[in-house]
């Protein structure tokens, strides 16, 4: 079985150390940047990120497949994580636009705008039906992009802010959230948080988390996949 998180809660206590500290905050946000790009397929490097060697080799139906024991796909996965990272960088840390507007959701084949919090297995099953895995990964990309230009653009004095009511307003007008309760209370989670709360969690831990997931079930995939040829 894959894993990638004993490889990344060392780099995840020190960006947490280096960001609250009173002349660490550069080399935190350098640090920051290197492990955004570990969650995302958006610069040729060397090595494949951790994020590339979980879509390498991903067939469409393997993204889209939910074991029936399981309450996710890779799917809802990228999805969940990739609104939650641009409702956070562009409506709670840089008060600008999102990247997902209708364009895109003409793009991607859907009409949800959440982040799939409240979603049922049948939500997860209708939602796996019709999206288009390859502007998926796009619109990954694109908001990963979007990130890192965020993250760069970050001023030291306001690493103690916390989102303003508009901002947080503007996740339930803009359908980022749901007015269901396994949605709506992540209004106060990250209305409590700092700005670099917020990069710890959700823009780097909770990713990682939900790739780590991803990973297994790449994996069930592989094997289900496997046992069948034989």
């Amino acid at each position: 079985m894959v894993t990638v998180t004993q490889e990344w809660n060392p780099k995840q206590k020190m960006l947490s150390q280096l960001l609250s500290s009173s002349d660490g905050f550069k080399e935190g946000i350098s640090l920051c940047l290197h492990m955004h790009n570990e969650l995302h397929d958006i610069r040729q490097e060397t090595a494949l990120t951790i994020y590339q060697r979980l879509i390498t080799g991903l067939s469409p139906e393997a993204i889209k497949n939910r074991p029936a024991n399981s309450f996710s796909s890779i799917a809802w996965n990228l999805w969940h994580i990739t609104r939650i990272e641009d409702a956070i960088s562009n409506i709670l840390i840089n008060n600008s636009d999102q990247i997902l507007n209708t364009e895109w959701m003409n793009r991607l084949n859907v009409k949800v705008t959440d982040t799939g919090n409240a979603f049922t297995k049948d939500d997860v099953d209708a939602f796996d039906a019709l999206i288009n895995t390859n502007e998926l990964l796009e619109y990954r990309k694109a908001v990963g992009r979007n990130t890192q230009q965020v993250i760069l653009a970050i001023d030291e004095r306001e690493k103690k802010r916390k989102p303003s009511k508009e901002q947080l307003n503007r996740l339930v007008s803009e359908q980022v959230l749901t007015n269901e309760k396994e949605s709506i209370w992540l209004l106060e989670f990250w209305g409590k948080k700092t700005l670099i709360g917020l990069i710890l969690m959700p823009l780097t831990r909770h990713q990682m988390v939900h790739i780590n997931d991803s990973f297994k079930l790449k994996d069930i995939y592989s094997r289900t996949v496997h046992s069948i040829s034989f």
